[in-house]
């Protein structure tokens, strides 16, 4: 370790690293509301061994702790000069220190410079020597800057955000941080990214876009979003020059270069005015309604309206602006760069983001003439050389002779009106890559999730973009395991919000829609190379997503899939393209359920042939007519049953034969009329019975002939009575026997002849027999014979003749006996 000698020197500026104390003869300290302070310092420390053989001899020991200065906490004082003579070292004061008398600068050391050293070997009363070095004091926000990250954050403010970051150097201690003078509600934004840049660099982008900015002091880092000095209302053109609220800093305005009694002033003030562009107006596109041209109204200027195309959600549907500079802020900051002032400056003690309210003559300036300024950025030098002249050995690396030492402080001031409202100067966003890979997530894990849909009502999906993975692992592993602190979200830094996917065409009038699925591999692009407005253009097929067709064997199908939805679905709707010579084909497959509609006509052609097969049921409905022409044959096979259903009249016309074969049953029914018309012979074969049902009457007419061949029996029965007519004669044939039964009357009547031909007769008359003839009977068994008429009865038997008559009996050709 450096120890110090034990006499300290007295000098205007210490540099006290880990302990160690340096004098401090030169810095140069540079402040700004736009960059984190730091101070370049020269200077020294006495000590008996050099600090080169130490970091040596840590080296080659494989000491951890090998870099005693750098990214250690240092603090450097720098005390106000008092002195009427510079040359005269008799005359140097030192201030009591507090108030404007001392400036304390709390950082980290960002670098080491070793300069030299003297040598004392030739002063006995000194053991030690001076080495000299630079160092460079930086704001502890400079361990920002020192990495390169990518990172994405969703559904989070600018200030969470920016707490967010800040909470990785918790382990690294860093000044309190101060967001008391935030004033706006920052709404949360969709998607913010970091992409390829320090963490310094993204905090101040950030920052800056959105009309943020920080600087610190001594203890604090304060954040703030509109400036705001202590003690300063806002200006008015009645306010005067010498009613400066106390709390800021009265200054004298002294233009006179010499200054022989070295007064505290500031000697000159510059300004600059350049005619430039309006940068505060742009072009364009929003995405709900591309046309819509809004108007951007200031209310610090009423009169000047600017014309801005802006998005509503330039990465998404929603109505959120997205990361692009507010108009209003550009406008704000084309005010300030025509109103910056540069002043030359003594004063010492000035602070940054405060007051300064200049003493001047009012006689050589206008009455109303503002001189009432803020602070937003200072450059102090800093020398103390006499220090030297008081400690310097004769075998110093500095030769005494003809060497003039000095102490001197000195500045230079940037500030602007107090009626101006500050902006910090923007910064640009990163260039994002041309393309980048990712995959598609969900809410959980992606094998959880795989070949399940995640999204929104936009149709929007969430992407883990690789060119942020990374970032994750990077993060988890650095100070929240030390810390105990739990971010919330330290573990989705790659995965992005819902992002909107490109389609080749896409309105409500016309449009190609498909929703990539998680485990998706798809490309993102970045709209107008905007590294905030990320969108899915493409996917990609991979081993664990392959595509559909067997590769190379199937390399001539062109295929359009859709798999079943789920984690363990195999199922898929399929449209395939099949190319070879000879051989084209297109394949249609619907998982389940397919269906068409057709708002006019359909038309099909068919050059060959077609094969339909249907597994379950097939249901048509013509609403109109259905003409169907076959120039050939038409084959209809009905395994089971065939019901047609006519709400009107059918009509079937066959040019040639018609053959209805049936399985089993066949069954006809006619609601109303059925009406046959055979033009030729008809043919009715059954194999069993037939049975006939006629509720009402059956008239049938036979042109010619009717023939009946009854191989079994013939059976007429009938409720009512039989009537039988032929306009010429009614032949009853029996090979056997015929049998007339009646429960009633039996009678027959002829109005001609009645012959009964048999070879025998049997009349069995239970109760009466009648014969009425109108002119004779005659019965005859061979030549016997009984002739009766209405006046005698004859019997002519053997040759005898008997007649009855009203004379009696009379007997011819025999006798009459009485036995």
């Amino acid at each position: 370790m450096i120890r110090m000698d034990s006499q300290k020197p007295i000098s205007y500026a210490n540099l006290t690293i880990n302990g160690q104390i340096f004098t401090v003869t030169k810095a140069t300290i540079r402040e700004s509301l736009e960059e984190i302070f730091f101070a370049e310092c020269e200077g020294y420390c006495e000590s008996m061994e050099s600090p080169l053989f130490q970091s040596l001899n840590s080296t080659l020991s494989n000491d951890l702790d090998v870099y005693k200065f750098l990214d250690k906490q240092a603090v450097l004082k720098i005390k106000k000069i008092a002195l009427q003579n510079a040359s005269d070292s008799n005359s140097i004061n030192l201030p009591s220190g507090g108030g404007n008398d001392e400036s304390v600068y709390n950082g980290i050391i960002s670098e080491v410079g070793y300069i030299g050293t003297s040598n004392s070997g030739s002063n006995k009363n000194s053991i030690g020597q001076k080495y000299f070095f630079r160092f460079v004091l930086s704001s502890p926000l400079f361990r920002l800057s020192i990495n390169s990250a990518n990172r994405i954050f969703t559904d989070q403010t600018v200030i969470e955000v920016i707490k967010e970051i800040l909470k990785f150097y918790q382990a690294s201690p860093i000044k309190e941080v101060d967001f008391s003078n935030i004033k706006n509600s920052y709404e949360a934004r969709e998607y913010i990214s970091q992409y390829n840049e320090s963490d310094l660099d993204f905090l101040q982008r950030i920052c800056f876009n959105n009309g943020i900015y920080f600087y610190e002091d001594d203890d604090k880092i304060y954040f703030y979003d509109t400036l705001n000095i202590s003690g300063f209302e806002q200006a008015n053109s009645g306010s005067a020059a010498s009613s400066a609220p106390s709390d800021v800093r009265e200054v004298n305005f002294n233009p006179n270069i010499n200054n022989i009694l070295n007064q505290e002033c500031i000697k000159a003030i510059n300004k600059t005015e350049i005619l430039n562009t309006n940068n505060f107006s742009y072009s364009s596109q929003n995405t709900m309604y591309p046309t819509v041209l809004d108007m951007v109204n200031s209310k610090q200027n009423e009169k000047t309206k600017y014309n801005a195309h802006f998005h509503l959600g330039q990465y998404s549907f929603t109505q959120q602006e997205s990361l692009s500079i507010p108009t209003e802020l550009k406008r704000r900051r084309s005010i300030l760069n025509l109103n910056t002032y540069v002043a030359d400056s003594n004063v010492f003690g000035l602070k940054l983001n405060s007051g300064v309210s200049l003493n001047y003559d009012p006689s050589s300036l206008k009455s109303d003439a503002k001189f009432d300024f803020k602070i937003i950025a200072l450059i102090q030098n800093f020398i103390d050389e006499t220090n030297l002249e008081n400690r310097l050995d004769t075998n110093d690396i500095v030769p005494i002779a003809g060497k003039s030492f000095s102490t001197s402080y000195s500045n230079q001031i940037i500030m602007l009106p107090s009626s101006a409202v500050y902006v910090p100067k923007f910064k640009t966003k990163p260039r994002p890559p041309e393309v980048t890979l990712g995959v598609v997530i969900g809410n959980n894990g992606i094998d959880d999730e795989k070949n399940t849909i995640h999204t929104d009502e936009y149709g929007r999906v969430k992407v883990r973009i690789n060119a942020f993975a990374s970032q994750e692992s990077v993060d988890n592993s650095t100070n929240f395991s030390q810390n105990n602190i739990n971010p919330t979200n330290s573990n989705d830094y790659s995965h992005s919000a819902y992002l909107r996917v490109m389609t080749p065409i896409a309105s409500s009038n016309s449009g190609f829609f498909a929703i990539p699925r998680i485990g998706d591999e798809v490309v993102v692009s970045f709209l107008e190379g905007d590294i905030d407005k990320p969108m899915v253009s493409a996917s990609l097929y991979n081993a664990y997503n392959p595509q559909l067709p067997n590769l190379p064997s199937d390399y001539h199908q062109t295929t359009i899939s859709s798999k079943t939805i789920g984690v363990n679905e195999n199922g898929r709707n399929e449209f395939t393209f099949s190319n070879l010579k000879d051989k084209e084909h297109i394949y249609l497959k619907a998982e389940k359920d397919y269906g068409e509609l057709i708002q006019h006509d359909f038309t099909q052609t068919i050059l060959n042939d077609k094969s339909s097969k249907v597994l379950g049921t097939y249901t048509e409905r013509i609403q109109e007519a259905h003409v169907q022409t076959i120039d050939l044959a038409k084959n209809v096979n009905v395994g089971a049953e065939y019901l047609t259903t006519v709400g009107l009249s059918r009509d079937t016309i066959v040019g040639l034969s018609n053959t209805l074969n049936v399985g089993i049953d066949s069954k006809i029914r006619v609601g109303k009329d059925s009406s046959e018309y055979v033009g030729n012979d008809k043919n009715i074969e059954i194999k069993g019975n037939l049975d006939t049902v006629i509720y009402k009457n059956e008239n049938r007419t036979v042109k010619e002939d009717k023939k009946d061949v009854i191989e079994g029996s013939y059976e007429l029965s009938s409720s009512k009575g039989i009537n039988e007519y032929t306009q010429e004669h009614i032949v009853l044939q029996a090979d056997n026997y015929i049998d007339i039964k009646s429960k009633s009357n039996l009678t027959t009547n002829t109005d001609s002849q009645h012959t009964e031909v048999a070879d025998s007769k049997f009349s069995d008359i239970k109760s009466n027999y009648e014969v009425d003839a109108g002119n004779q009977i005659i019965h005859q068994v061979g030549s016997t014979q009984i002739e009766i008429t209405s006046s005698n009865v004859i019997i002519r038997a053997g040759g005898v003749e008997a007649i009855f008559d009203q004379r009696g009996i009379t007997v011819i050709g025999g006798e009459v006996r009485a036995e």
